[in-house]
């Protein structure tokens, strides 16, 4: 049922996708009318080849074994080409794949950037209905653009690799300024070394995005950790650290307020996107862009005219 429910609200039909907002509004209705407490949201990013479906399952696997109900949301990134993604997450997390206690769910992150599909707090809500109260969302990448993590988790990790100097150039600040905790994977037989020598300098890194201070957290300060996804070090001490983040932000009224800041957010955001699809799907819109088009293509007319043109067309069609 948890499937299909997905599937209606990323549904690019319009009659499925509203089946699919009216099983979430009722869902969210009969929450609120049980007032049970709230589970905990963990947005995990970092670079290719970091591990992260590996560390994902560890740690999928550590909090199961503690008695939580654990959900996956493995965003794809999606060909600007022909649109499609591999979706192949959930074969890498086997184990969890397979474990009664546990749901993964690939998504493709279609044309939105951030990291997040278009729908990814509705797949996280609908997660949570289903009993999952540890929910883990794994972004398409590492960038400026996948600080939108923030909008949807609670908290924000960040996986790096053991490696310093270039590499960790490559990691942008915007990323780096959003994790509450940088953890260094991979820290296991000949590449020990190297990881401790990283988290020296990730943990320079961290302090330096942040001014030398907690501004964006008052009440939390960041750290950096080493683990291994294979072997399991680390592991536990990383969920030590997420439970003790989810403790100290319910404790300090934090983590209700962001949700209620990050509804608000998807509120307008989703706005925005529906107002968008009805611009372009009007008949008159449609007519005088297939127009201004060949006039911008052949540089009759610029972009700015056009653009100006159709929302004025729209405007005078809504009176």
């Amino acid at each position: 049922m948890l499937s299909k429910a997905i599937t209606l609200i990323e549904s690019t039909r319009d009659d499925l996708r509203t089946k699919g907002q009216q099983i979430l509004d009722r869902l969210l209705e009969l929450q609120a009318q049980k007032r049970k407490g709230q589970g905990f949201r963990l947005g995990i990013s970092g670079p290719p080849g970091v591990g992260k479906s590996t560390f994902i399952e560890a740690l999928g696997m550590e909090w199961i074994n503690a008695g939580h109900k654990v959900a996956v949301v493995a965003v794809d990134p999606s060909s600007h080409l022909s649109g499609g993604s591999i979706l192949g997450d959930k074969t890498r997390m086997e184990r969890l794949s397979m474990n009664p206690n546990a749901y993964v769910r690939p998504c493709a992150s279609g044309c939105v950037l951030g990291g997040l599909a278009q729908h990814t707090d509705e797949v996280v809500m609908l997660m949570e209905a289903a009993g999952y109260n540890m929910v883990l969302v794994e972004t398409v990448g590492v960038g400026q653009s996948e600080v939108l993590v923030t909008e949807v988790a609670d908290m924000c990790l960040l996986l790096l690799p053991p490696a310093g100097g270039d590499e960790l150039q490559g990691i942008k600040r915007g990323i780096v300024e959003a994790a509450d905790l940088v953890v260094v994977n991979k820290a296991d037989g000949d590449l020990l070394m190297p990881a401790k020598r990283a988290l020296v300098e990730y943990r320079s890194a961290l302090h330096t995005a942040r001014g030398g201070g907690r501004a964006q957290r008052p009440w939390w300060e960041g750290s950096a950790m080493l683990c291994s996804s294979v072997d399991g070090t680390g592991v536990a001490n990383v969920a030590k650290e997420a439970l003790k983040f989810k403790q100290t932000g319910e404790q300090a009224g934090e983590l209700l307020k962001r949700r209620g800041d990050q509804r608000t957010t998807w509120m307008w955001r989703k706005a925005e996107q529906d107002l968008i699809e009805a611009f372009r799907a009007h008949a008159k819109v449609k007519t005088l862009g297939a127009k201004l088009e060949s006039e911008v293509r052949a540089g009759y007319k610029s972009s700015r005219f056009a653009s100006k043109a159709l929302i004025s067309e729209y405007l005078q069609a809504q009176k």
